[in-house]
């Protein structure tokens, strides 16, 4: 029974410190930093803008941003927070939301004793471009 719990404590673990919560891919020419609160959220494109990267950030549990949320709402505004963040580091002072998607995982487990256990837990994700938007 130790060795079980001690394999998917250790699994658990790796899981946690291996996922990146935001990555990107530069497209663009990137610029100074600024802050994310001057970060604007579009859904659709701006008159004039420059593509600076692609984005993805999704939900999940980050030691550097360790918060744990329940409901699909506050999952959400971790995803655009997270993305505003993103995008400030590369100078953008724009995100163009491309896609938001829901995400369920699942797991189960039977012990030496052949009872089962199930787990899910959610995960929001969502996809952007940060851009320059020019005014």
């Amino acid at each position: 029974m130790h060795k079980i719990i001690k394999s998917i404590l250790s699994l658990v673990i790796i899981f946690f410190i291996s996922c990146m919560p935001v990555s990107h891919v530069i497209v663009g020419e990137t610029k100074a930093s600024i802050d994310p609160s001057n970060v604007k959220i579009y859904l659709d494109y701006p008159v004039e803008y420059e593509k600076i990267a692609l984005i993805d950030a999704g939900s999940n549990f980050a030691f550097k941003d360790p918060v744990i949320l329940f409901t699909w709402q506050s999952k959400m505004d971790k995803v655009i927070e997270r993305l505003k963040i993103e995008a400030a580091k590369l100078g953008a002072n724009g995100v163009l939301i491309m896609n938001t998607d829901n995400k369920i995982y699942q797991s189960s487990s039977i012990d030496d004793k052949g009872n089962a256990q199930f787990s899910s837990h959610t995960e929001k994700f969502g996809k952007a471009i940060a851009i320059y938007v020019i005014e």
